[in-house]
């Protein structure tokens, strides 16, 4: 797996490009400007109606695919059944900035039966661990069009995240085929860039999985979902567990799919955070 890096020309280019571009807007800047550099206002805050594209970056973006190294249009890997792919390999600091996976499988529980883990800064166990459908949003196995902040499946069945994943020594992602079938081509784009070091308090992406097949009710004996009105719940001894974590971090999200088997139930209920033990 080789990291694809912009030629030398192109380069060139662009640092051609964004030097006249930067001359440009330096003669073109609003006199309030000039005026409030004069003044001792930091640049930042001089320059902030510009978009950060058109200011010199301190990384380097790159990317490792399952391109055909042999120059050939077989860009994808095949999974056999048991087997486990590498898709992400790299050295830090970095971070990882969007994932695209797209599958051509036999099996049509593919997206339940291919599990992805990641692991950061070498760590023995993985910080991320669940089937691929469930962290793109599919968690039913079947594929939906839907668009988040985060995360998406396009018409042709193309998976996106675009949450940050931040490394400081390493990042290893890697595709297990738990099914019983062969996937035929896993095809798969991961952009990161490549820094010169990380803040103190970063924070590492994390992604738990879990499954109650079937969970449990609070009360079966009802057919109407009106029928349900009197039941109450004081203790919470049914509640489905999301999660369930301890440290300094974030809850980003959860993606949950719910099988029912209750016929005319709504879909209602609570959803319950506590934090810091409360």
């Amino acid at each position: 797996m080789r990291s694809h890096w912009i030629s030398r020309a192109r380069r060139a280019f662009l640092k051609n490009f964004a030097t006249l571009g930067g001359v440009t807007a330096a003669a073109s800047l609003p006199p309030a400007v000039f005026q409030s550099q004069a003044q001792g206002r930091s640049t930042s805050e001089s320059y902030s109606f510009l978009p950060w594209y058109t200011r010199s970056q301190t990384y380097k973006s790159l990317k490792q695919s399952s391109y055909d190294t042999s120059g050939g249009n077989h860009d994808s890997w095949p999974i056999e059944a048991g087997k486990t792919q590498e898709v992400f390999n790299q050295k830090g600091p970095g971070v990882i900035t969007h994932i695209w996976f797209t599958i051509a499988a036999e099996s049509r529980d593919y997206l339940k039966e291919l599990v992805l883990r990641a692991w950061w800064d070498d760590e023995e166990n993985p910080s991320v661990e669940t089937p691929v459908g469930d962290f793109f949003g599919l968690n039913l196995g079947q594929n939906f069009i839907y668009q988040s902040a985060f995360l998406n499946c396009s018409a042709i069945r193309a998976l996106n995240s675009y949450l940050r994943m931040p490394y400081r020594k390493s990042a290893r992602l890697a595709i297990t085929n738990e099914g019983s079938q062969r996937v035929g081509a896993f095809y798969s784009n991961i952009d990161f860039q490549s820094l010169a070091a990380l803040p103190e308090d970063v924070l590492y992406l994390h992604a738990w999985y879990n499954q109650a097949t079937p969970n449990v009710g609070t009360d079966k004996n009802w057919k109407e979902n009106g029928d349900a009105d009197h039941l109450k719940n004081v203790d919470g001894k049914h509640n489905y567990l999301y999660a369930e974590a301890r440290g300094r971090g974030h809850l980003m999200g959860v993606t949950l799919g719910i099988w029912q088997n209750q016929d005319h139930w709504a879909g209602e209920g609570d959803d319950m955070i506590f934090i810091d033990d409360e």
